[in-house]
Parts: C-alpha cells; structure tokens; sequence
C-alpha cells in the first residue's frame, strides 16, 4: 500500500511539475509569438518605408509641379495621371496606409489619394481659397494620425523639383497584417511610447491581468521600432490569449487521478506518458513551421529590396562608367590616327609621342574602373600631393589634339610655380577632362578655351571659361543634378564632377563669362608646396 501510495504521489509532483513546465512552455511559446509578430510589423514598416522613399525618387514624381503647371495641357493631364496612378497603387498593394499626399518643395499639394470604405480613391486637389476636403477613413487612424513625410535627396543636396510625400498609416490595418492562422483565444493591442492606444483587438476575458500564475503566461510584450513615423517610438505590442482546452482540463484530470490511487495508476501513467510525447511533438511542430515560415517570408521581402537596390546601383554605375570611359578612348584613337601619320612621315619621335597620349589615356580608363570598384569604399581612394597646373596643363594638351577642335584656341594662364593640392590625379583629370571637353563642344564653329589658375586665401582656384551660349540663370541651379541635361546627353557628366569635387574638399560653381560664355571656378583646399612641377606661364595655342 506504501508503495502504491509512494507511486502516485511521484506521479502526483509529476503532474505538479509537468503544470509547471507547461505554464513555463506556453509562456515562452506567447512571447516567441509576440516578438514574431512585432518582427512583422517592422517588417511591413520597413517595407512601406522603402517603398515611400524609392517612390519619391521615381521619374513619376520628378519635375511633377512644373509638369502640372504646363501650357501644354496633354503633358500636365498625362503627368497627373501617372502620378494619381502611382498613388493607388500604392494604396493597393500597402493597405496600412490610410493618406497620401505628395507636396512640392514649397509645400503646395500636388496629387493626393486616400481610403473611403476601404476602398483606395483620388481625392481632388482644393484650390487655396476652397473649403478642406471631408476626411477619409480618418476614424481608422486614431485620434491622432500616426503621419510620416519622406523626400528625396542626393547626397547632402536636396534635388530640385523633387517632392515630398506625406503618408498617413492606419494602426489597425498594420496590426491586423501578418495574423497567424489560429488566432482564437487570442489578441494583441499595439500602443505608442506615451501609452497612447495606436490599434488593438478585443482581449479575451480571462486575459485581464498577468499576476495569475495559472494563467499560462496569457500576457506577452515585445517592442516595435516604427522608424520615421510620427508616434513616439519605441511602440509597445501586448498579447494575450485565453486559457487554452489543455490548461482547463488540467486539473480535474488532475484531481480524478488523486482519487483513483489504485485502479487508474497504470492507465493514467501510460496516457500521460503519450498524452505529453505527443503534445510536446506537435507544439515543437507547429513552433518550428511558424518560425520557418516566418523566416521565409522575412527573406523574401529583404531579396526584394536587395534587389531593387543593386538595379538602381548597377544602373547608375554602368552609366556614369560607359559616359566617362567615352571621352579618353575618343582621344586614344585620335592619337593612334597622328601616330600612324608620324610613321608614315618617317617621325619615329613623334609617333612615340602621341604614344605616350595613347598611354595616359589608357590609366584614366584604369582610374575611372578603379573609381567604380571603390564606390564600395570611397574612403580607400588614394589622395596624394599633386600640381592642379600639371594636371590642367596635361589635360589641355590631351584634348587640343583632337582633329574635331582644331578651330578651338587654348589660353593657359597658369599661376607662378606650382600649386599643390591634396587629391587623386585620376580624379581631377576625369573632372578637368569633362569641364574641357565641355568647353570645346559648346563652341563647334570654333572658339576659345581659357584655363587659369591662382592661389587665394589658403584655396587653389582652377577656371575653365569658353565662349559658348553659356548656362542662363534658371538652369544654372540645377546643372550639377544627376541626369540633367541640356544637350541631349547622360546628365551624368557634371554631376560625377561635383561628385569628386566635394570628394576632394572643394566645391565648384558656374556663373556667366564676361564677354559671353561660361566660367567653371573651382576651389580645392592649398597643400604645401612639394610637387615638382616647373613654373606654368601664360601661353596660347
């Protein structure tokens, strides 16, 4: 009898430690649920983040204000269209954002788009004088709307004609996103950094406290960081869930098994021991496939924006590559073309020479390569101590070779002795070579390029003039933009130059010539002088 007694009382702390450890287990399985779904809802923010700020750099919405306000009504109605199109279809496939509004850089409103019964809509744009539209959805974003506004910039410049967009997130839509399959018993309310009560789920009733020790762990937080939106961040997820079928059977299997000391021992040993196998079995199941599909999902969305990333990367570098690698291979066949003339001529000298252009040509095809692959790093660009008169004089001399600017008159007033400056020689050359070539093919008639050079004020000035149309004043504001053009061409040119000039230290501007025409200044930070480079006069050719 002592031993039969013995026994269930080891099965009774049994069941008492199994109780335990099963209170233990849904406690760890709610907060892993939890953080799960906090994860999504990053994951949703982030996603709906992104796809904002790519739409802002979209050429949908580029230069939109001027397009609308356009004499020519076919362009302003087809630019209004793509961009309310745009619009709804953001709304489509993004249903936690409730408003959009996209606003040009002085604040007007162009375009906006909202929810009425869910349903994505246009909604007219109001004239200044006119009455404010009537909300949209606006109850479903709470008493105070959780807004977000994301624009485009390119680098620490902001783009001109860019805009800016405005969303509004709706909390409930967001939290309801990413629900798992069994959700009965179950609710979760998500609440800002002020405890402000962004979206919740009607909590079931037996969830209304978390002292119960008994209760399963029925409460679980876990901490949302929302990124650019309004609310205070970090965000708070609480879920709670009701006793489940398991827990509430417990204890009066618990308290039949005392009563039956002798008759169910055996029976009620063997159905524990395979009740809790198999129980344990399928929760380990069911976690391991939740957290699998879980994980699966996350991938997919982290190899889409990957994706989207390395195209717009590999666009622009295969470009801005193709643009600049053009210019030193022009001149590499013009230099090929002399030396086979030399050869002819029997000038064995001179053929070496326009050689040696071939071969400076072929390192400026070498560092603009080099200066692709270290766009991974642009720290690891080599600097060194080089002479700006040098490098414009070697330049001037690389580009007055060719047959096609032949009319075109090269002025080099170049600074006494050298002017040193701390840079990469294939850098500025890539930049010098760009602004001269610019210079000669704004004059095809013939012309004249001027290139000087002076020290002031602890800055080394390099100027590039010529005597073109030049830039007019509305145009001169966003010359250095990338992929504005006003020849027909990449729009890259000018933009890589600013690129490396502010690489470098310095900073470059363009204003109209005396005379007519147009002056490049640029202005580099003055190194010590230690550059060999001989005394650079005035000369002409």
């Amino acid at each position: 009898m002592l031993a039969v007694v013995a026994i269930n009382v080891a099965g009774i702390t049994g069941i008492a430690m199994a109780a335990r450890a099963m209170t233990e287990e849904i406690a760890r399985n709610m907060q892993l649920e939890t953080a799960a779904r906090a994860e999504s809802l990053e994951s949703d923010l982030t996603a709906a983040r992104a796809d904002l700020a790519f739409m802002t750099g979209s050429p949908v919405f580029f230069g939109l204000e001027s397009a609308l306000g356009s004499r020519d009504p076919r362009e302003a109605r087809w630019r209004r269209l793509e961009a309310e199109g745009a619009l709804l279809l953001f709304l489509r496939g993004h249903p936690e954002i409730l408003h959009l509004k996209a606003r040009s850089d002085r604040g007007t409103v162009l375009v906006e788009a909202g929810r009425r019964g869910g349903v994505p809509v246009l909604w007219a744009v109001p004239a200044p004088s006119a009455a404010a539209p009537p909300a949209i959805d606006a109850a479903a974003a709470g008493p105070e709307p959780i807004t977000g506004r994301f624009e485009f910039t390119a680098g620490i410049r902001k783009v001109s004609g860019a805009i800016a967009l405005e969303a509004t997130l709706d909390s409930s839509k967001l939290l309801a996103r990413g629900l798992p399959v069994d959700t009965a018993g179950r609710a979760c309310a998500l609440r800002d950094a002020a405890g402000r009560l962004l979206a919740g789920e009607e909590m079931p009733a037996a969830a209304s406290h978390a002292g119960d020790d008994r209760s399963g762990g029925r409460l679980a937080q876990a901490e949302v960081k929302p990124g650019e939106w309004s609310a205070p961040a970090p965000w708070t997820l609480t879920c709670a869930r009701r006793r489940g079928p398991a827990e509430t059977l417990f204890e009066p299997f618990a308290s039949r098994y005392r009563t039956t000391l002798v008759l169910n021992l055996a029976v009620m040993s063997l159905a524990l021991l395979l009740g809790a196998f198999a129980i344990q079995q399928a929760r380990r199941r069911q976690r391991l496939e939740a957290r699998a599909l879980e994980e699966a999902r996350i991938r997919d969305l982290e190899r889409q924006l990957f994706h989207a990333e390395r195209l717009g990367t590999v666009g622009r570098l295969a470009a801005g590559m193709a643009h600049e690698i053009n210019n030193p291979l022009e001149g590499m066949v013009n230099y090929l073309r002399l030396a086979r003339e030399d050869l002819g001529h029997g000038d064995a000298t001179g053929a070496l020479r326009r050689l040696d252009g071939v071969h400076e040509g072929l390192q400026r095809v070498a560092g603009i390569v080099g200066q692709v692959l270290a766009h991974a790093d642009p720290a690891a660009t080599p600097m060194a101590a080089l002479d700006l008169n040098a490098a414009l004089r070697q330049t001037a001399e690389f580009v007055r070779s060719r047959r096609e600017f032949a009319a075109i008159r090269f002025q080099l007033e170049l600074s006494d002795g050298p002017l040193t400056v701390r840079g990469n020689q294939a850098l500025l050359g890539q930049v010098f070579l760009n602004l001269i070539l610019n210079a000669c093919e704004a004059q095809p008639g013939g012309g004249e390029v001027r290139l000087a050079t002076r020290r002031d004020d602890g800055h080394a000035i390099a100027e590039v003039s010529d005597r073109g149309p030049g830039v007019p004043p509305d145009e001169a504001a966003r010359i250095f933009e990338p992929f504005y053009s006003t020849k027909q061409s990449t729009g890259l040119g000018l933009s890589i130059c600013y690129a490396i000039i502010r690489r470098h230290g310095g900073d470059i501007a363009v204003e109209p010539r005396p005379g007519g025409g147009a002056r490049f200044v640029m202005q580099f930070p003055a190194a010590a002088v230690g550059v060999a480079g001989g005394a650079a006069g005035a000369t002409h050719g």
